[in-house]
């Protein structure tokens, strides 16, 4: 995850993620994370063009897909079947 350290040497953790540090964090493609997205498979936000992924919610939606295996839930995705089909 992306942290910020200040001078104080506090942490600070940012909210929203971009699309490249969001599909890290997942563990997925940006091409993968973009077809979930426009599926609303994953929840996101937009702001003009761009797609912002707010942590906690990630937090939650992978929470839900526990026990789910990831290839086949991405391979689904990619091939327009749902993820929430496969939990549990």
């Amino acid at each position: 995850m992306i942290e910020v350290t200040t001078a104080t040497a506090q942490t600070i953790k940012p909210r929203y993620l971009n699309v490249e540090a969001a599909a890290l964090y997942l563990g997925m493609t940006v091409g993968a994370l973009y077809k979930s997205a426009q599926r609303r498979l994953v929840p996101y936000r937009k702001k003009r063009k761009l797609l912002f992924f707010d942590v906690a919610e990630l937090d939650a939606y992978m929470h839900q897909l526990k026990g789910v295996d990831v290839r086949e839930a991405v391979s689904r995705v990619l091939n327009g079947g749902t993820v929430m089909a496969l939990a549990k």
